[in-house]
C-alpha cells in the first residue's frame, strides 16, 4: 500500500488537503486519480477519504519552493467535485491560499525568523501573484490572536492576503436578457442583481439550493458568461454572484460553488465583488470605493483595493488559518 504526506488544513472558512509539490504526478490522469482518492470522491458524504461532501471542503492544494524569480513559493490548486469523477484545475481558492504560507513554515520548505512573515506566492493555475503577511512565533504562524473570522468558531492570528494587479477589466454583457457584469479577479465571476432573477439576495442557502429551477438557470447563466469570457469549459469558474445593496452602505451576495450555493462566500468571489465596486462601471449598485463590507450567509467581510488612474493595483483581504493534522494517508 503506497502512502503520500498529507496536512490537513483550514484556510479561510474552507478546508484542503495540502501535499507538497514533489507529491504531484507528472501524468495529469494520475494527478485526478490522486485528488480523487484522497478527498473520497464521488460520495456526498466522502466516508472513503479526506474530503466533507461539499465544495468548500473538497479542494487539494500543492505547495512547494519557488522555481522562478518574483515569488517565495509556488501553489496549486485542484477543486474535487463531492459528487462526480471530475476534478478541476482553471481556478484557484483565495480561502485555501491563505494558509500556504503557513504549511510551508510547518514543513520546512520555508524559513523565516522574527516576529512577521511576508511571503509572496506564485499560483500555478492562474499565474497571480499574491502575498501573505501575518504574525511569526519560533518560526511558524502564530498559533493564536485575536481575528474572528465570520464562519469560523473562536479567534486565531490574522493574515493578510492581497493579490497583485490581477486584471481586474469590467465588462458589460446581456445574458440570456440579464445584465451582468463580467469580472476576472483572481478567478473570473459573472454578477446579477439579484432582483432581476427575482431572487432575495438575504435568502440563505438552504433554500436556494433547495429551487431546483433557480440553480439550473444559474448554470446556464454561468455556461453563457464563460463563452462571452473566452473561458474554457470548468465546472468552478467563472462563479454566479446575486447582489444587492445591504443598507449602510454594505453589499449583500450570494455565490455558487460547483453548482451549488456558497455557505459562506468564496475568497476569490470576495474578491472579485470589492474590486468591482473600486473599479466602478458594474452592475452593484453602490458608489465606487476602496473598501467594501460585503455581507455573507455566515458573516461579513471587507475587501480593501487600490485603483490607480483606472488600474487594479491590488485587492485584498482578511484570513486565518489552521494546521489541523499532519499524517500520511494511504491511497
Amino acid at each position: 500500500m503506497s502512502t503520500v504526506p498529507v496536512s490537513i488544513v483550514r484556510g479561510g472558512t474552507s478546508r484542503a488537503v495540502f501535499l507538497p509539490m514533489s507529491e504531484l504526478p507528472a501524468d495529469p490522469a494520475a494527478r485526478d486519480e490522486l485528488c480523487l482518492r484522497l478527498i473520497g470522491s464521488p460520495d456526498p458524504v466522502a466516508v472513503d477519504g479526506l474530503g466533507g461532501g461539499v465544495s468548500s471542503n473538497s479542494k487539494v492544494m500543492f505547495v512547494g519552493p519557488a522555481t522562478s524569480p518574483g515569488a517565495d513559493l509556488e501553489s496549486l490548486f485542484a477543486q474535487v467535485s463531492p459528487a462526480e469523477r471530475d476534478v478541476d484545475w482553471a481556478g484557484n481558492c483565495g480561502n485555501i491560499s491563505a494558509a500556504v504560507s503557513a504549511y510551508a513554515l510547518d514543513e520546512g520548505m520555508l524559513r523565516l525568523r522574527g516576529r512577521q512573515a511576508d511571503v509572496r506566492v506564485r499560483n500555478l493555475n492562474t499565474g497571480s501573484v499574491f502575498e501573505l503577511s501575518h504574525p511569526l512565533l519560533d518560526g511558524r504562524l502564530s498559533p493564536a490572536g485575536d481575528f474572528r473570522l465570520d464562519g469560523v468558531p473562536g479567534t486565531a492570528a490574522r493574515i493578510d492576503v492581497r493579490f497583485l494587479r490581477p486584471g481586474g477589466s469590467v465588462t458589460g454583457a446581456r445574458l440570456s436578457g440579464f445584465e451582468a457584469t463580467l469580472i476576472d479577479v483572481a478567478n473570473p465571476v459573472v454578477i446579477l442583481r439579484a432582483a432581476d432573477l427575482g431572487v432575495d439576495a438575504g435568502t440563505g442557502p438552504a433554500e436556494l439550493n433547495a429551487d431546483a429551477g433557480l440553480l439550473a438557470r444559474l448554470e446556464e447563466l454561468r455556461a453563457e458568461g464563460a463563452r462571452a469570457m473566452g473561458l474554457a469549459p470548468s465546472r468552478v469558474v467563472p462563479r454566479v454572484a446575486l447582489v444587492a445593496p445591504g443598507g449602510d452602505g454594505c453589499l449583500l451576495a450570494r455565490m455558487t460553488s460547483v453548482g451549488r450555493v456558497h455557505h459562506a462566500l468564496p475568497g476569490t468571489g470576495l474578491l472579485a465583488l470589492g474590486a468591482a465596486v473600486a473599479l466602478g462601471g458594474s452592475v452593484i449598485d453602490l458608489p465606487p470605493a476602496p473598501e467594501t463590507v460585503i455581507r455573507h450567509p455566515k458573516g461579513q467581510a471587507t475587501v480593501s483595493a487600490q485603483v490607480l488612474d483606472g488600474r487594479l493595483e491590488w485587492v485584498a483581504l482578511a484570513r486565518s488559518a489552521r494546521i489541523i493534522l499532519r499524517g500520511e494517508a494511504s491511497l
